[in-house]
């Protein structure tokens, strides 16, 4: 029985080489990859894969001891047959991985996002917010769902491919932001006193000199302004080492980290001029079920995942 779609299947070369000098042919392992029919150490993680809409992934041994990979993509688009050596670990700038990554961005199931949004959300639901910046918008996530309020939105990001994504669903719906394309560590282009409210979501985890930024924050604040930062919880990064990556079939993208501890965030926040509000320490049991493409142990539960701070202008 097929347990998933294959989608557009490719076989690299090198792999249909290897397999035909073993008397055998891709479609074998396509199959087994399909029925589920997988290697031990893959079982788990696969049948949590396909109830979750994950990656599904296969290693296979050819009889001379060769491996190679089965993948098929989370949304089941495509499928990739390769050698295990084939495999890349690609270390990318966050402005080349973005520019991949924004193609499914917001169809991936985003562990950090599902946890992130809905406290995003119930803080910002009573703030009297006109004006508001979305520094490091990305596809516009929390810039749309702004502007669907009738705030006046800018949004601002080194990514023209990922802009591209929320302008595309801003004129879909008629939205008036403001897209502009830049940094948020640098002078940002926008004058003194502009914004009730600055928002910068996931971003400040990557290559961002933290406290130029968070003082530019502070300048296009009007006096009483708010700033709300999300990002990934830094315990993850300086403690447990993990890297911020995407996968596609046949390669895993990574993406920079500064290493910020969370002190590093706090200090810049109070350095800056702002008092601090709130502040949530998100873990991964936080987290819904099957939006992490493994399940989490109890172990990892108390795990800490999203960090996020309210704060306003002195």
């Amino acid at each position: 029985m097929e347990l998933f779609p294959l989608g557009d299947i490719k076989v690299t070369p090198a792999a249909s080489a290897a397999i035909e000098t073993q008397g055998t042919t891709a479609s074998v392992f396509l199959d087994k990859h399909q029925r589920g029919e997988w290697p031990e150490e893959n079982r788990a993680d696969n049948e949590w894969a396909i109830r979750h809409g994950h990656q599904v992934w296969s290693d296979f041994k050819l009889d001379d001891g060769t491996e190679i990979h089965v993948i098929t993509a989370f949304d089941r688009s495509h499928t990739l047959l390769l050698l295990a050596d084939e495999y890349e670990d690609h270390w990318v700038s966050t402005r080349e991985g973005y520019a991949v990554w924004s193609q499914f961005y917001d169809r991936e199931k985003n562990g950090l996002i599902a946890v992130e949004q809905p406290h995003v959300d119930s803080l910002l639901a009573d703030l009297p917010i006109t004006r508001a910046l979305d520094a490091g918008a990305g596809t516009g996530r929390h810039s749309l769902r702004l502007a669907r309020r009738g705030i006046h939105v800018s949004a601002i990001d080194q990514s023209p491919e990922v802009l591209a994504v929320a302008q595309q669903t801003a004129s879909i719906e008629g939205l008036p932001i403001d897209f502009r394309i830049g940094r948020i560590d640098e002078e940002l282009p926008l004058p003194a006193h502009s914004f009730d409210l600055v928002i910068c979501a996931l971003v400040l985890s990557h290559d961002v000199d933290l406290r130029q930024a968070v003082t530019e924050f502070h300048r296009v604040l009007v006096p009483g302004g708010y700033l709300l930062i999300s990002d990934w919880h830094p315990d993850c990064v300086t403690v447990m080492g993990w890297r911020t990556c995407f996968q596609v079939p046949g390669t895993t993208y990574v993406v920079p980290n500064a290493g910020h501890s969370r002190d590093d965030y706090m200090r810049a926040v109070a350095d800056s001029g702002f008092e601090v509000l709130r502040v949530l320490d998100l873990t991964l049991g936080d987290v819904p079920t099957g939006h992490i493409p493994w399940e989490i142990s109890p172990e990892e539960k108390a795990r800490n995942w999203c960090l996020i701070i309210l704060a306003r202008k002195g």
